[in-house]
Protein backbone atom coordinates (compact mmCIF):
# COMPACT_ATOMS: atom_id res chain seq x y z
CA UNK A 1 0.00 0.00 0.00
CA UNK A 2 2.82 2.43 0.81
CA UNK A 3 3.73 2.92 -2.86
CA UNK A 4 0.45 4.77 -3.45
CA UNK A 5 0.88 7.29 -0.64
CA UNK A 6 1.61 10.81 -1.78
CA UNK A 7 2.99 11.98 1.58
CA UNK A 8 5.83 10.25 3.35
CA UNK A 9 4.00 9.68 6.64
CA UNK A 10 0.46 9.13 7.94
CA UNK A 11 -0.43 9.73 11.58
CA UNK A 12 -2.96 7.91 13.77
CA UNK A 13 -4.63 9.63 16.73
CA UNK A 14 -3.92 7.02 19.44
CA UNK A 15 -5.60 8.76 22.40
CA UNK A 16 -7.78 5.61 22.59
CA UNK A 17 -4.84 3.91 24.36
CA UNK A 18 -5.70 6.00 27.44
CA UNK A 19 -9.20 4.47 27.56
CA UNK A 20 -10.54 1.16 28.85
CA UNK A 21 -11.37 -1.20 25.99
CA UNK A 22 -14.99 -1.30 24.81
CA UNK A 23 -16.15 -1.99 21.24
CA UNK A 24 -14.92 1.40 20.01
CA UNK A 25 -11.39 0.97 21.39
CA UNK A 26 -11.30 -2.65 20.21
CA UNK A 27 -11.97 -1.40 16.67
CA UNK A 28 -9.17 1.19 16.95
CA UNK A 29 -6.65 -1.31 18.36
CA UNK A 30 -7.31 -4.06 15.81
CA UNK A 31 -7.31 -1.71 12.81
CA UNK A 32 -4.14 -0.02 14.12
CA UNK A 33 -2.30 -3.33 14.57
CA UNK A 34 -2.90 -4.27 10.96
CA UNK A 35 -2.15 -0.80 9.55
CA UNK A 36 1.18 -0.99 11.38
CA UNK A 37 1.95 -4.24 9.51
CA UNK A 38 0.83 -2.76 6.18
CA UNK A 39 2.71 0.54 6.43
CA UNK A 40 5.61 -0.14 8.80
CA UNK A 41 7.42 3.04 9.81
CA UNK A 42 5.43 5.12 7.33
CA UNK A 43 2.59 5.18 9.85
CA UNK A 44 3.07 6.93 13.19
CA UNK A 45 0.84 6.49 16.23
CA UNK A 46 0.65 9.62 18.39
CA UNK A 47 -0.73 9.58 21.95
CA UNK A 48 -0.71 11.66 25.13
CA UNK A 49 1.28 10.37 28.10
CA UNK A 50 -0.32 8.00 30.60
CA UNK A 51 -1.73 5.32 28.30
CA UNK A 52 -3.37 2.32 30.00
CA UNK A 53 -2.82 -0.15 27.13
CA UNK A 54 0.97 -0.20 27.46
CA UNK A 55 1.51 -3.51 25.63
CA UNK A 56 -0.43 -2.25 22.59
CA UNK A 57 1.48 1.03 22.83
CA UNK A 58 4.79 -0.85 22.58
CA UNK A 59 3.47 -2.95 19.69
CA UNK A 60 2.50 0.19 17.79
CA UNK A 61 5.72 2.01 18.75
CA UNK A 62 3.67 4.97 19.98
CA UNK A 63 5.16 8.48 19.98
CA UNK A 64 4.15 10.55 23.04
CA UNK A 65 3.41 14.20 22.43
CA UNK A 66 2.44 17.15 24.66
CA UNK A 67 1.80 17.63 28.37
CA UNK A 68 -1.96 17.17 28.54
CA UNK A 69 -4.21 14.15 27.93
CA UNK A 70 -7.90 14.96 27.32
CA UNK A 71 -9.77 17.24 24.95
CA UNK A 72 -7.05 19.92 25.26
CA UNK A 73 -4.45 17.47 24.00
CA UNK A 74 -6.67 16.40 21.10
CA UNK A 75 -7.87 19.86 20.13
CA UNK A 76 -4.71 21.94 20.70
CA UNK A 77 -1.50 19.97 21.25
CA UNK A 78 -2.08 17.27 18.61
CA UNK A 79 -2.85 19.68 15.73
CA UNK A 80 0.11 21.92 16.68
CA UNK A 81 2.40 18.88 16.58
CA UNK A 82 0.99 17.80 13.18
CA UNK A 83 1.42 21.30 11.73
CA UNK A 84 5.08 21.14 12.77
CA UNK A 85 5.31 17.96 10.64
CA UNK A 86 3.86 19.58 7.51
CA UNK A 87 0.15 18.82 8.19
CA UNK A 88 0.08 15.12 7.15
CA UNK A 89 -3.09 13.01 7.00
CA UNK A 90 -4.47 12.19 10.47
CA UNK A 91 -6.62 9.05 10.90
CA UNK A 92 -9.08 9.14 13.83
CA UNK A 93 -10.66 5.82 14.80
CA UNK A 94 -12.75 6.67 17.90
CA UNK A 95 -15.39 9.34 17.17
CA UNK A 96 -13.39 12.39 18.28
CA UNK A 97 -10.72 14.33 16.37
CA UNK A 98 -9.13 17.81 16.35
CA UNK A 99 -11.69 20.30 15.06
CA UNK A 100 -9.29 22.87 13.60
CA UNK A 101 -7.21 20.31 11.69
CA UNK A 102 -8.71 19.62 8.27
CA UNK A 103 -6.43 16.94 6.78
CA UNK A 104 -8.18 14.08 8.56
CA UNK A 105 -10.33 10.98 8.27
CA UNK A 106 -12.79 10.38 11.13
CA UNK A 107 -14.67 7.32 12.33
CA UNK A 108 -18.12 7.88 13.85
CA UNK A 109 -19.29 4.60 15.39
CA UNK A 110 -22.92 5.48 16.03
CA UNK A 111 -25.39 8.31 16.53
CA UNK A 112 -26.56 7.29 20.02
CA UNK A 113 -25.75 10.75 21.41
CA UNK A 114 -28.42 12.17 19.07
CA UNK A 115 -30.75 9.15 18.75
CA UNK A 116 -30.79 8.38 22.50
CA UNK A 117 -29.64 11.58 24.26
CA UNK A 118 -31.18 10.60 27.62
CA UNK A 119 -28.55 7.83 27.88
CA UNK A 120 -25.79 10.37 28.42
CA UNK A 121 -24.76 12.97 30.95
CA UNK A 122 -25.45 16.53 29.78
CA UNK A 123 -21.68 17.25 29.66
CA UNK A 124 -20.91 14.32 27.36
CA UNK A 125 -23.98 15.00 25.24
CA UNK A 126 -23.14 18.69 24.86
CA UNK A 127 -19.57 17.99 23.76
CA UNK A 128 -20.59 15.36 21.21
CA UNK A 129 -23.61 17.25 19.85
CA UNK A 130 -21.46 20.37 19.41
CA UNK A 131 -18.28 18.86 18.01
CA UNK A 132 -19.22 15.76 15.95
CA UNK A 133 -21.29 17.61 13.27
CA UNK A 134 -18.42 20.11 12.84
CA UNK A 135 -15.84 17.29 12.66
CA UNK A 136 -17.86 15.55 9.95
CA UNK A 137 -18.12 18.80 7.98
CA UNK A 138 -14.35 19.44 8.17
CA UNK A 139 -13.08 15.89 7.54
CA UNK A 140 -11.94 14.66 4.15
CA UNK A 141 -13.99 11.49 4.64
CA UNK A 142 -16.12 9.80 7.30
CA UNK A 143 -16.06 6.10 8.23
CA UNK A 144 -18.73 4.23 10.16
CA UNK A 145 -19.26 0.57 11.06
CA UNK A 146 -22.66 -0.52 9.65
CA UNK A 147 -25.25 0.49 7.06
CA UNK A 148 -27.55 1.32 9.98
CA UNK A 149 -24.98 3.76 11.43
CA UNK A 150 -24.42 5.23 7.99
CA UNK A 151 -28.13 5.90 7.54
CA UNK A 152 -28.40 7.51 11.01
CA UNK A 153 -25.29 9.62 10.34
CA UNK A 154 -26.71 10.88 7.03
CA UNK A 155 -30.03 11.55 8.77
CA UNK A 156 -28.47 13.75 11.46
CA UNK A 157 -25.45 15.27 9.70
CA UNK A 158 -27.12 16.83 6.70
CA UNK A 159 -23.90 18.42 5.40
CA UNK A 160 -22.76 14.92 4.36
CA UNK A 161 -23.62 13.11 1.14
CA UNK A 162 -23.79 9.35 0.54
CA UNK A 163 -20.31 9.31 -1.05
CA UNK A 164 -18.77 11.11 1.96
CA UNK A 165 -19.20 8.02 4.19
CA UNK A 166 -17.66 4.55 3.90
CA UNK A 167 -18.83 1.54 5.91
CA UNK A 168 -15.85 -0.36 7.36
CA UNK A 169 -17.25 -2.90 9.82
CA UNK A 170 -15.85 -4.42 13.00
CA UNK A 171 -14.29 -7.85 12.82
CA UNK A 172 -13.35 -10.75 15.04
CA UNK A 173 -9.87 -12.14 15.66
CA UNK A 174 -10.16 -15.91 15.25
CA UNK A 175 -6.70 -16.45 16.74
CA UNK A 176 -8.04 -15.16 20.06
CA UNK A 177 -11.81 -15.61 19.77
CA UNK A 178 -12.74 -19.12 18.67
CA UNK A 179 -13.68 -22.29 20.53
CA UNK A 180 -11.62 -25.47 20.42
CA UNK A 181 -13.52 -28.39 18.90
CA UNK A 182 -15.61 -30.41 21.34
CA UNK A 183 -15.64 -27.68 23.99
CA UNK A 184 -17.80 -28.72 26.93
CA UNK A 185 -20.63 -26.26 27.60
CA UNK A 186 -21.63 -25.30 31.14
CA UNK A 187 -25.00 -24.31 32.61
CA UNK A 188 -24.60 -20.57 32.36
CA UNK A 189 -25.83 -17.82 30.08
CA UNK A 190 -23.34 -15.08 29.25
CA UNK A 191 -23.84 -11.40 28.51
CA UNK A 192 -21.05 -8.92 27.77
CA UNK A 193 -22.03 -5.27 28.19
CA UNK A 194 -21.43 -2.13 30.20
CA UNK A 195 -24.00 -0.95 32.73
CA UNK A 196 -25.40 1.74 30.43
CA UNK A 197 -29.16 2.14 29.88
CA UNK A 198 -29.08 1.08 26.24
CA UNK A 199 -27.57 -2.29 27.15
CA UNK A 200 -30.99 -3.01 28.72
CA UNK A 201 -29.61 -5.11 31.58
CA UNK A 202 -32.82 -4.83 33.66
CA UNK A 203 -34.96 -6.58 31.05
CA UNK A 204 -32.18 -9.05 30.31
CA UNK A 205 -32.11 -10.14 33.97
CA UNK A 206 -35.94 -10.32 34.13
CA UNK A 207 -36.08 -12.48 31.01
CA UNK A 208 -33.32 -14.74 32.36
CA UNK A 209 -35.17 -15.22 35.69
CA UNK A 210 -38.38 -16.08 33.86
CA UNK A 211 -36.53 -18.68 31.76
CA UNK A 212 -34.59 -20.05 34.75
CA UNK A 213 -37.77 -20.51 36.78
CA UNK A 214 -39.04 -22.89 34.06
CA UNK A 215 -35.74 -24.81 34.32
CA UNK A 216 -35.85 -25.33 38.12
CA UNK A 217 -33.14 -22.64 38.53
CA UNK A 218 -30.41 -24.78 37.01
CA UNK A 219 -28.74 -21.97 35.03
CA UNK A 220 -26.58 -19.05 36.11
CA UNK A 221 -26.31 -15.66 34.38
CA UNK A 222 -22.77 -14.27 34.01
CA UNK A 223 -22.58 -10.51 33.34
CA UNK A 224 -19.18 -9.38 32.04
CA UNK A 225 -18.28 -5.69 31.73
CA UNK A 226 -18.21 -2.41 33.63
CA UNK A 227 -21.19 -2.03 35.92
CA UNK A 228 -20.62 1.72 36.18
CA UNK A 229 -19.79 4.01 33.27
CA UNK A 230 -18.80 7.66 33.59
CA UNK A 231 -21.30 9.05 31.11
CA UNK A 232 -24.11 6.48 31.27
CA UNK A 233 -25.75 5.08 34.39
CA UNK A 234 -28.53 2.71 35.31
CA UNK A 235 -29.66 1.33 38.68
CA UNK A 236 -27.37 -1.25 40.27
CA UNK A 237 -28.61 -4.81 39.87
CA UNK A 238 -30.15 -6.29 43.05
CA UNK A 239 -28.12 -9.25 44.29
CA UNK A 240 -29.34 -12.71 43.33
CA UNK A 241 -27.44 -15.98 43.76
CA UNK A 242 -28.00 -17.02 40.13
CA UNK A 243 -26.68 -13.70 38.70
CA UNK A 244 -22.90 -13.18 38.83
CA UNK A 245 -21.36 -9.77 38.06
CA UNK A 246 -17.87 -10.59 36.79
CA UNK A 247 -16.73 -7.02 35.99
CA UNK A 248 -13.93 -6.56 33.45
CA UNK A 249 -12.04 -9.64 32.26
CA UNK A 250 -9.04 -9.98 29.94
CA UNK A 251 -9.30 -11.37 26.40
CA UNK A 252 -8.25 -14.89 27.37
CA UNK A 253 -10.82 -15.13 30.16
CA UNK A 254 -13.48 -13.57 27.91
CA UNK A 255 -12.78 -16.10 25.16
CA UNK A 256 -13.11 -18.98 27.66
CA UNK A 257 -16.38 -17.50 28.93
CA UNK A 258 -17.82 -17.49 25.40
CA UNK A 259 -16.50 -20.99 24.74
CA UNK A 260 -18.09 -22.59 27.81
CA UNK A 261 -21.40 -20.68 27.83
CA UNK A 262 -24.58 -22.58 27.00
CA UNK A 263 -25.91 -19.41 25.39
CA UNK A 264 -25.01 -15.78 24.73
CA UNK A 265 -27.57 -13.04 25.36
CA UNK A 266 -27.45 -9.46 24.07
CA UNK A 267 -30.53 -7.26 24.43
CA UNK A 268 -29.21 -3.79 23.61
CA UNK A 269 -31.86 -1.29 22.61
CA UNK A 270 -29.34 0.55 20.38
CA UNK A 271 -25.94 -0.28 18.84
CA UNK A 272 -23.76 0.84 15.97
CA UNK A 273 -22.49 -2.71 15.46
CA UNK A 274 -22.37 -5.22 18.35
CA UNK A 275 -18.89 -6.74 18.64
CA UNK A 276 -19.75 -9.18 21.51
CA UNK A 277 -22.42 -10.82 19.31
CA UNK A 278 -19.84 -11.47 16.61
CA UNK A 279 -17.37 -12.82 19.20
CA UNK A 280 -20.03 -15.18 20.57
CA UNK A 281 -20.82 -16.43 17.05
CA UNK A 282 -17.09 -17.06 16.48
CA UNK A 283 -17.30 -19.47 19.44
CA UNK A 284 -20.32 -21.16 17.88
CA UNK A 285 -22.31 -20.20 20.98
CA UNK A 286 -26.12 -20.15 20.50
CA UNK A 287 -27.11 -16.48 20.62
CA UNK A 288 -30.27 -14.51 21.43
CA UNK A 289 -30.39 -10.86 20.32
CA UNK A 290 -32.69 -7.89 20.55
CA UNK A 291 -34.75 -7.39 17.43
CA UNK A 292 -33.22 -4.06 16.40
CA UNK A 293 -32.41 -2.80 12.92
CA UNK A 294 -28.62 -3.08 13.11
CA UNK A 295 -28.73 -6.69 14.38
CA UNK A 296 -31.16 -7.63 11.60
CA UNK A 297 -28.69 -6.15 9.11
CA UNK A 298 -25.61 -7.90 10.51
CA UNK A 299 -26.73 -11.16 12.15
CA UNK A 300 -29.81 -12.27 10.21
CA UNK A 301 -30.37 -16.07 10.38
CA UNK A 302 -27.43 -16.64 12.80
CA UNK A 303 -29.27 -15.67 16.01
CA UNK A 304 -32.71 -15.86 17.66
CA UNK A 305 -34.36 -12.42 17.72
CA UNK A 306 -36.60 -11.29 20.59
CA UNK A 307 -38.39 -8.14 21.71
CA UNK A 308 -35.84 -6.72 24.20
CA UNK A 309 -38.59 -5.19 26.35
CA UNK A 310 -40.64 -8.36 26.75
CA UNK A 311 -39.27 -10.70 29.47
CA UNK A 312 -41.63 -13.52 28.45
CA UNK A 313 -40.44 -13.38 24.83
CA UNK A 314 -36.83 -13.23 26.04
CA UNK A 315 -37.41 -16.39 28.12
CA UNK A 316 -39.01 -18.13 25.14
CA UNK A 317 -36.15 -17.04 22.87
CA UNK A 318 -33.57 -18.50 25.26
CA UNK A 319 -35.48 -21.79 25.36
CA UNK A 320 -35.73 -21.85 21.55
CA UNK A 321 -32.01 -21.18 21.07
CA UNK A 322 -31.05 -23.88 23.59
CA UNK A 323 -33.47 -26.37 22.05
CA UNK A 324 -31.07 -26.82 19.15
CA UNK A 325 -33.50 -27.83 16.39
CA UNK A 326 -32.36 -24.96 14.14
CA UNK A 327 -28.88 -24.58 15.60
CA UNK A 328 -27.06 -26.29 12.72
CA UNK A 329 -28.55 -23.83 10.24
CA UNK A 330 -27.74 -20.89 12.52
CA UNK A 331 -24.18 -22.20 13.10
CA UNK A 332 -23.62 -22.42 9.34
CA UNK A 333 -24.73 -18.80 8.94
CA UNK A 334 -22.60 -17.75 11.92
CA UNK A 335 -19.52 -19.29 10.30
CA UNK A 336 -20.21 -17.33 7.14
CA UNK A 337 -20.56 -14.05 9.10
CA UNK A 338 -17.40 -14.64 11.12
CA UNK A 339 -15.44 -15.16 7.89
CA UNK A 340 -17.00 -12.06 6.32
CA UNK A 341 -16.38 -9.69 9.24
CA UNK A 342 -12.64 -9.85 9.74
CA UNK A 343 -10.09 -7.24 10.78
CA UNK A 344 -7.80 -7.90 7.82
CA UNK A 345 -10.50 -7.00 5.32
CA UNK A 346 -11.51 -3.92 7.34
CA UNK A 347 -7.87 -2.76 7.57
CA UNK A 348 -7.43 -3.21 3.82
CA UNK A 349 -10.44 -0.97 3.26
CA UNK A 350 -8.92 1.62 5.58
CA UNK A 351 -5.64 1.47 3.70
CA UNK A 352 -7.52 2.16 0.44
CA UNK A 353 -8.91 5.35 2.01
CA UNK A 354 -5.50 6.33 3.40
CA UNK A 355 -3.92 5.88 -0.02
CA UNK A 356 -6.69 7.93 -1.63
CA UNK A 357 -6.52 10.87 0.79
CA UNK A 358 -2.85 11.00 1.81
Amino acid sequence: PSFFMQNDKVYINARFLRQQVTGVQRYAIEISRRLKVLYGNQIIFVAPKGIVNKAVGRELNVVFVGRFSGYFWEQIELPLFLKSKGSPLLVNLCNMAPLLYRNKLITIHDMAFLDLPVNFSWQFRTVYQTIIPKLAATAKHVVTVSEFSKSRTLHHLTALNEEDISVIPNGVDLDRFASPAGQEREKYILSVASGSFRKNIDNLVRGFHQFNKSQNEKYKLYLVGDDDRIFEKQPKQPKHESVLLLGRVDDQELSQSYAKAALFLNLSSYEGFGVPVLEALAHNTPTVCSDIEVYRELFQDAVVFVDPNNPLQIAEGIAAALNGSANDRRAEKAKELVNRFNWTDSSDRFSTLINKFS
